[in-house]
């Protein structure tokens, strides 16, 4: 019978060859699935990945109509907030929805002051 440490220490290189082997196999297979998927640009006249002038002039403002737009999302969403939270006649109400919880007040004032004296049962 061979010594366990000798046993064990092949059992361990075994698995340890076999998971590296799965890691690049699985490896592999990612960059064979995206080489394969991959959406390659378009060639035109004749030269491969070259873009018309046209196109790049559409595409570029496209951008800027893309950017403009979110940014008028954005201040339309600031405006209808403000107007959410100062419009109401009940916004400084407990109840109203933009109110914190007391439950929530109770722990945002515990994290912002952690060292506390505790209170004690006796």
């Amino acid at each position: 019978m061979e010594n366990s440490l000798v046993i064990s220490l092949t059992v361990t290189g075994i698995g340890m060859l076999a998971l590296f082997l799965a890691l690049v196999l699985l490896y592999g297979m990612m960059y064979g699935m995206t080489a394969l998927i991959r959406e390659r640009p378009k060639a035109g006249n004749g030269e491969r990945g070259s873009m018309v002038e046209g196109e790049k002039e559409t595409a570029e403002e496209d951008v800027v109509m893309q950017r403009r737009a979110a940014a008028i999302a954005v201040a339309l969403a600031r405006a209808e907030c403000e107007l959410c939270a100062t419009g109401l006649p009940g916004a400084e109400d407990s109840a109203s929805p933009r109110a914190p919880s007391a439950w929530w007040a109770l722990h945002h004032s515990r994290q912002l002051a952690p060292h506390l004296p505790t209170r004690r049962v006796r």
